[in-house]
């Protein structure tokens, strides 16, 4: 489901990954991981993906405290959409910071 991503610069004979590691870290902090990176455009384009995440993510609460009141269903579903805000932020970065190493000349290893 998250899948790792190999990089290679022919050039310089660097290499770098984007393990599972990445994702967690992505997923806590998006722009901030884009701009660790050196991904500065990229990482101001993140910062609104986020913040939509994050809203949305805000008005899947809403609607979970007012469908399920104090239940044992709403709970779950309060945690599923958390669990679900983090993954697609992480998944946004993500794929942020794989499109630009592809733009800067970065090779998709094996």
């Amino acid at each position: 489901m998250l899948p790792t991503y190999r990089f290679d610069k022919l050039d310089t004979d660097e290499s770098m990954v984007i393990d599972h590691w990445s994702y967690l870290w992505a997923a806590f902090a998006g722009p901030l991981y884009v701009l660790s990176k050196g991904l500065y455009l990229l990482s101001m384009l993140m910062l609104p993906i986020t913040l939509l995440i994050a809203a949305l993510a805000f008005l899947g609460l809403l609607v979970c405290v007012r469908v399920f009141d104090s239940s044992i269903a709403g709970l779950v579903a309060m945690v599923v959409t958390l669990i679900g805000a983090f993954l697609a932020n992480a998944v946004a970065a993500i794929e942020l910071a794989r499109w630009g190493y592809l733009r800067r000349g970065w090779r998709m290893g094996y």
